[in-house]
Protein backbone atom coordinates (compact mmCIF):
# COMPACT_ATOMS: atom_id res chain seq x y z
CA UNK A 1 0.00 0.00 0.00
CA UNK A 2 1.05 3.36 -1.26
CA UNK A 3 1.16 6.05 1.47
CA UNK A 4 1.16 10.30 0.76
CA UNK A 5 1.61 12.22 3.08
CA UNK A 6 0.94 15.64 2.91
CA UNK A 7 3.14 18.41 3.74
CA UNK A 8 0.91 21.65 5.02
CA UNK A 9 3.37 24.83 4.95
CA UNK A 10 1.90 27.78 6.85
CA UNK A 11 3.54 30.95 4.80
CA UNK A 12 3.36 33.62 7.67
CA UNK A 13 3.46 37.79 6.86
CA UNK A 14 6.95 38.18 7.89
CA UNK A 15 7.86 35.55 5.29
CA UNK A 16 5.73 37.26 2.49
CA UNK A 17 7.53 40.61 3.63
CA UNK A 18 10.98 38.86 3.24
CA UNK A 19 10.00 37.75 -0.24
CA UNK A 20 8.54 40.78 -1.40
CA UNK A 21 11.71 42.92 -0.32
CA UNK A 22 13.53 40.23 -2.09
CA UNK A 23 11.98 40.72 -5.04
CA UNK A 24 12.11 44.87 -5.05
CA UNK A 25 15.95 44.40 -4.76
CA UNK A 26 16.70 44.20 -8.76
CA UNK A 27 13.60 46.49 -9.58
CA UNK A 28 14.73 49.59 -7.33
CA UNK A 29 17.62 52.59 -8.36
CA UNK A 30 20.71 52.03 -6.39
CA UNK A 31 21.58 55.08 -4.14
CA UNK A 32 23.94 56.46 -6.65
CA UNK A 33 21.40 56.23 -9.12
CA UNK A 34 18.94 58.12 -6.81
CA UNK A 35 21.32 60.91 -6.00
CA UNK A 36 21.91 61.66 -9.49
CA UNK A 37 18.17 61.91 -10.99
CA UNK A 38 17.33 65.10 -11.45
CA UNK A 39 14.00 66.05 -9.13
CA UNK A 40 10.40 67.02 -10.66
CA UNK A 41 10.00 70.72 -11.65
CA UNK A 42 7.25 72.43 -9.63
CA UNK A 43 6.05 76.47 -9.33
CA UNK A 44 8.84 76.84 -7.38
CA UNK A 45 11.69 75.93 -9.72
CA UNK A 46 9.65 77.18 -12.79
CA UNK A 47 8.79 80.82 -14.36
CA UNK A 48 5.81 81.37 -16.80
CA UNK A 49 5.51 83.06 -20.11
CA UNK A 50 2.93 83.14 -23.41
CA UNK A 51 4.37 83.96 -26.33
CA UNK A 52 1.91 85.01 -28.92
CA UNK A 53 2.13 83.17 -32.60
CA UNK A 54 0.76 83.57 -35.96
CA UNK A 55 -2.85 83.61 -36.63
CA UNK A 56 -5.61 83.66 -39.14
CA UNK A 57 -9.01 83.21 -40.07
CA UNK A 58 -10.37 83.13 -36.89
CA UNK A 59 -7.77 80.62 -35.19
CA UNK A 60 -5.49 81.63 -32.53
CA UNK A 61 -2.17 80.38 -31.48
CA UNK A 62 0.40 80.72 -28.91
CA UNK A 63 2.82 79.05 -26.92
CA UNK A 64 3.26 78.97 -22.88
CA UNK A 65 6.81 78.57 -21.73
CA UNK A 66 8.18 76.99 -18.90
CA UNK A 67 11.89 77.71 -17.75
CA UNK A 68 14.18 76.21 -15.71
CA UNK A 69 15.10 79.33 -12.73
CA UNK A 70 16.62 77.12 -10.31
CA UNK A 71 20.97 76.38 -10.39
CA UNK A 72 19.60 72.63 -10.41
CA UNK A 73 18.26 70.37 -13.11
CA UNK A 74 14.72 69.18 -12.89
CA UNK A 75 12.09 67.05 -14.82
CA UNK A 76 8.96 67.07 -16.20
CA UNK A 77 6.92 65.46 -18.97
CA UNK A 78 3.33 65.49 -20.45
CA UNK A 79 0.71 68.45 -20.35
CA UNK A 80 0.14 71.52 -18.40
CA UNK A 81 -3.29 72.90 -16.64
CA UNK A 82 -4.38 76.14 -17.67
CA UNK A 83 -6.81 78.44 -15.93
CA UNK A 84 -8.23 82.15 -17.78
CA UNK A 85 -8.74 84.84 -15.70
CA UNK A 86 -10.71 88.10 -15.60
CA UNK A 87 -10.01 91.53 -14.68
CA UNK A 88 -11.82 90.69 -10.97
CA UNK A 89 -9.33 87.41 -10.95
CA UNK A 90 -12.64 85.21 -11.80
CA UNK A 91 -12.24 82.21 -13.59
CA UNK A 92 -13.34 82.76 -17.31
CA UNK A 93 -14.66 79.74 -18.95
CA UNK A 94 -11.91 77.32 -20.02
CA UNK A 95 -11.98 74.14 -21.30
CA UNK A 96 -8.42 72.66 -22.17
CA UNK A 97 -8.10 69.83 -24.92
CA UNK A 98 -5.06 67.58 -24.68
CA UNK A 99 -3.94 66.68 -28.36
CA UNK A 100 -2.80 62.99 -28.55
CA UNK A 101 0.90 64.30 -28.80
CA UNK A 102 4.20 62.19 -27.96
CA UNK A 103 4.34 62.52 -24.02
CA UNK A 104 8.71 62.06 -23.43
CA UNK A 105 10.23 63.08 -20.36
CA UNK A 106 11.96 66.11 -20.61
CA UNK A 107 15.27 67.32 -18.51
CA UNK A 108 15.76 71.07 -18.20
CA UNK A 109 18.89 72.44 -17.03
CA UNK A 110 19.18 76.05 -15.63
CA UNK A 111 17.54 78.45 -17.65
CA UNK A 112 16.48 75.75 -20.54
CA UNK A 113 12.90 75.47 -20.90
CA UNK A 114 9.88 73.71 -21.97
CA UNK A 115 6.82 74.99 -24.06
CA UNK A 116 2.85 73.82 -25.04
CA UNK A 117 1.37 75.01 -28.15
CA UNK A 118 -2.06 77.02 -27.58
CA UNK A 119 -4.57 76.77 -30.08
CA UNK A 120 -8.11 78.41 -30.01
CA UNK A 121 -10.65 80.20 -31.67
CA UNK A 122 -11.52 83.73 -32.06
CA UNK A 123 -15.26 82.97 -33.95
CA UNK A 124 -18.23 82.64 -31.35
CA UNK A 125 -20.13 79.64 -31.79
CA UNK A 126 -23.90 79.39 -32.26
CA UNK A 127 -25.41 82.11 -29.24
CA UNK A 128 -22.08 82.41 -27.27
CA UNK A 129 -21.81 86.30 -26.12
CA UNK A 130 -18.88 88.07 -26.31
CA UNK A 131 -19.40 90.47 -23.45
CA UNK A 132 -16.13 92.46 -22.80
CA UNK A 133 -15.96 91.31 -18.90
CA UNK A 134 -15.41 87.75 -20.17
CA UNK A 135 -12.45 88.90 -21.66
CA UNK A 136 -9.29 87.30 -19.89
CA UNK A 137 -6.23 89.15 -18.17
CA UNK A 138 -4.45 86.55 -16.70
CA UNK A 139 -3.94 82.74 -17.42
CA UNK A 140 -2.85 80.37 -14.69
CA UNK A 141 -0.60 77.50 -15.68
CA UNK A 142 -0.16 74.13 -13.47
CA UNK A 143 2.82 72.26 -14.16
CA UNK A 144 2.44 68.01 -14.81
CA UNK A 145 1.73 66.70 -11.58
CA UNK A 146 1.75 69.92 -9.58
CA UNK A 147 -0.90 71.28 -7.16
CA UNK A 148 0.20 74.99 -7.49
CA UNK A 149 0.06 76.99 -10.32
CA UNK A 150 2.06 80.22 -12.06
CA UNK A 151 0.26 83.27 -13.35
CA UNK A 152 0.91 85.07 -16.19
CA UNK A 153 -0.27 87.85 -17.98
CA UNK A 154 -3.40 86.96 -21.08
CA UNK A 155 -2.70 90.00 -23.64
CA UNK A 156 -3.81 87.29 -26.54
CA UNK A 157 -7.52 88.38 -26.60
CA UNK A 158 -10.91 86.37 -25.81
CA UNK A 159 -11.47 82.39 -26.16
CA UNK A 160 -14.34 81.90 -28.17
CA UNK A 161 -15.51 78.01 -28.81
CA UNK A 162 -17.12 78.07 -24.85
CA UNK A 163 -13.44 78.70 -23.62
CA UNK A 164 -11.89 75.73 -25.71
CA UNK A 165 -8.08 75.31 -25.95
CA UNK A 166 -6.20 72.62 -27.78
CA UNK A 167 -2.94 71.90 -26.13
CA UNK A 168 0.27 69.72 -27.33
CA UNK A 169 2.38 68.20 -24.85
CA UNK A 170 5.35 69.44 -23.31
CA UNK A 171 8.64 69.87 -25.67
CA UNK A 172 11.89 71.12 -24.62
CA UNK A 173 13.11 74.43 -26.11
CA UNK A 174 11.00 77.62 -26.56
CA UNK A 175 9.21 77.20 -29.67
CA UNK A 176 8.05 78.63 -32.76
CA UNK A 177 9.15 82.46 -32.96
CA UNK A 178 6.67 83.44 -35.51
Amino acid sequence: MFFSRRIHRVVTPAALSAVAAAALIGVTASPSQAATRPGWADTSSLSVRVHALDSGAGQRYATVILTNKTHRTVRTEGYVGLQLLNTHNKDVTTHVVRDRGRVTLITLKPGQSAYTRLHWAAVPAAGEPTTAEKNPTRLEVTPPDSYHHLDTAWKLGEVLQKGRIDITPLVKGTGPTF
